[in-house]
């Protein structure tokens, strides 16, 4: 198969992320991948040729058949915490791939995902992995994101790192937070802020508030959309620095610290 790795990446962590919110009391996760060949009339209209098929199955609650047909639309979601762009995200990457998502579902009986990648022949030779190289910090990082599995792996990202993570569901909960902390004195060394937010405030008009509050804030803004207008041109908007979604500690660590100790502008800004 090839890719884009980061995309990928992506892709299955948004899925994973879904199957997470469906489990909110844990259960079992099988992931398996294999080869599988498709002919000429295969039920998904994808040209024939040899495929890779990752099924991601959980026992979850199942979904009702007339949401079936729907779960990758944009918005629709049928967990009571998350918005439903990481599915249709993930539909989205693996579109354009050549691939294809299909899921199958019943109420009580669980879900299976079923991700369709086209295979390659060419031999990948393996690289020499790198130890990643970390730069430590410290200090109050407020954490503005609508999922609940996101805000987890973050802050176990920044506690890695050495620092103390707050958490907030949505932009009015992180202004609240903010508030509390500067009156009881406490130092907010940077905000990292969720760009969407469909059920609330999200991360830019969140920052317009917070620089009234304080001009000097550092902010980060997040998403897993790099090519939003608030990602590629986030100065405009009072914002520090940009991280797109999925994280990772190095580039996490590189951002913070450059945030922080004002060496240079965290990320790129057109």
């Amino acid at each position: 198969m090839e890719a884009d790795p980061k995309q990928i990446r992506q892709a299955f962590q948004n899925l994973l992320l879904h199957v997470v919110q469906a489990l909110p009391e844990g259960g079992l996760v099988k992931i398996r991948a294999v080869n599988r060949p498709l002919g000429p009339e295969n039920q998904w209209s994808l040209p024939p040729g040899k495929y890779v098929e990752v099924a991601i199955q959980h026992q979850g609650p199942g979904i009702p058949p007339e949401s079936l047909g729907k779960i990758f639309d944009p918005h629709f979601s049928t967990q009571q915490t998350g918005s439903g762009l990481g599915l249709a995200a993930s539909y989205a990457v693996i579109k354009n791939h050549h691939g294809q998502t299909t899921v199958e579902s019943k109420v009580g009986h669980g879900t299976v995902l079923h991700i369709y990648l086209p295979a390659t022949d060419r031999t990948v030779l393996p690289q020499e992995a790198k130890r990643p190289r970390y730069c430590a910090g410290q200090g109050k990082i407020l954490v503005m994101d609508d999922e609940a599995a996101v805000r987890e792996v973050l802050g176990k990202m920044l506690t890695i790192l050495g620092y103390e993570a707050i958490f907030a569901r949505d932009g009015r909960e992180a202004i609240e937070k903010f508030l509390k902390a500067r009156s009881r004195g406490e130092k907010i060394a940077a905000v990292i802020l969720d760009l969407t937010v469909p059920a609330g405030m999200g991360g830019k008009e969140a920052i317009a508030q917070l620089r009234q509050i304080d001009p000097q804030v550092k902010s980060i803004v997040s998403s897993g959309y790099s090519d939003d207008p608030v990602m590629t041109g986030f100065s405009k908007y009072g914002l520090g620095g940009v991280i797109a979604k999925p994280y990772k500690v190095s580039d996490l660590s590189k951002l913070l610290h450059n945030l922080l100790s004002g060496e240079t502008e965290a990320g790129e800004d057109d």
